[in-house]
């Protein structure tokens, strides 16, 4: 027979400030490690929304993204040569989009708009809905003749100032004013976080002869690595990038940070264990002759291990559910919305992080391995007690 569930749990709250010290420490590592996980969850979320291998961004040889970009209209006329570019039904014209990239700073709605984060403004013209086919306005889209945008639905959430019919301040002096004429959403991916008006009316605005980037569409059954060879070659000697890999070398600034605060959370479950450890010894050596009774009784060796070993998943569970409550609530106060500046680009790139019913589980299941880790020793020295010794010492 096994010790009963109800033995390990009241035996927690004997050592009460032990105990609590011990939940303390591992709801702190469950409420990281749940909104670390959550926001890889929103990270990688975004990222695989813009992953799109059939879609080419092409920008000048030698710089590291679009907004350090500047490609020259006859460079970008080249591009009209290669044979691997998709077509447009109707008019049979290559689907290539020529685009502005230039940057406003607006402030963020989360703090109140105590600060402020670099949104990126992308001047398009029509092929640009067709060679981005993730991107679908919600409503009515800019007017070329007027100085009018849309924002993205991250952008819209995340930012004060860019709602339907608020007026965005652009060029070098801030001195055109552009109507918000509606929203588009890009299924969750980073185009969500940027600004988009009418090419011709941003160069002119911002005075600019030249483009930031190219966007083009392959064709079915060519090879991007092919198209890619033509577009850095001799002909043409520009760079180009799936949209998987330009948006994976963007993120890799966000990655490094993502990996340094993993690694805050292995010391700090590390710490956990340590911890978890340190009461499970206080309990044993508090309760040697409550052990030998048990022994005496009948209880083997390995039920008495499995029975200290469970009640340490216990108290490691308690602090995991005290832990994702405590995530719930920071997430509840201070916002779901993040942003963060790309490797490269210096424009933001904003997800919303929620705290899913799988991430809950995956945290719980994660500290319930702590808890079984840091108890194994003690456990193990709870089945070795020597039942006579212990109950002549007693």
């Amino acid at each position: 027979m096994a010790l009963p569930l109800g033995y390990h749990w009241r035996s927690l709250f004997v050592r009460r400030t032990t105990t609590l010290l011990t939940v303390l420490v591992v709801a702190a590592v469950v409420a990281t490690l749940a909104w670390i996980l959550g926001f890889a969850a929103a990270l990688s979320g975004t990222l695989a929304v813009a992953g799109d291998d059939r879609k080419l961004i092409v920008i000048r040889h030698g710089a590291t993204s679009e907004t350090t970009s500047a490609l020259p209209v006859e460079d970008f006329n080249k591009l009209s040569q290669l044979t691997g570019v998709a077509r447009d039904p109707a008019s049979h014209q290559p689907l290539i989009s020529p685009e502005m990239m230039v940057q406003v700073s607006l402030p963020r709605v989360r703090d109140g708009g105590r600060t402020v984060a670099n949104i990126a403004v992308r001047g398009v013209t029509e092929p640009a809905f067709q060679v981005h086919r993730g991107v679908r306005p919600l409503g009515p889209i800019f007017s070329t003749g007027a100085q009018e945008v849309i924002v993205g639905r991250q952008a819209a959430q995340q930012f004060a100032g860019v709602q339907v019919g608020d007026v965005i301040h652009l060029g070098y002096g801030s001195n055109r004013g552009y109507k918000v004429a509606g929203v588009f959403t890009a299924g969750g991916g980073p185009l969500e976080s940027e600004i988009w008006g009418y090419l011709p009316s941003l160069l002119n605005t911002y005075n600019r002869a030249m483009y930031s980037s190219a966007s083009l569409r392959l064709r079915d059954g060519a090879d991007a690595r092919q198209v890619i060879a033509e577009i850095e070659g001799p002909a043409i000697q520009l760079t180009a990038q799936t949209e998987k890999d330009y948006w994976g070398a963007q993120a890799l600034r966000i990655r490094m940070y993502m990996g340094i605060v993993y690694t805050l959370v292995v010391v700090m479950g590390l710490a956990a264990i340590f911890s978890i450890a340190n009461t499970m010894f206080s309990a044993v050596a508090g309760r040697t002759r409550e052990i030998a009774m048990l022994r005496t009784i009948g209880f083997s060796r390995r039920q008495i291990l499995t029975g200290f070993v469970l009640e340490a998943v216990l108290l490691a569970l308690l602090g995991g559910v005290l832990g994702n409550l405590a995530c719930a609530a920071w997430l509840g106060l201070v916002g779901h919305t993040k942003d963060m500046y790309g490797t490269t680009s210096f424009t933001t790139l904003a997800f919303d992080i929620r705290l899913t019913p799988t991430i809950v589980a995956a945290a719980l299941l994660l500290v319930g391995l702590v808890g079984a880790v840091g108890a194994l020793v003690p456990a193990w020295r709870a089945s070795r007690v020597e039942v006579v010794t212990a109950l002549r010492e007693a």
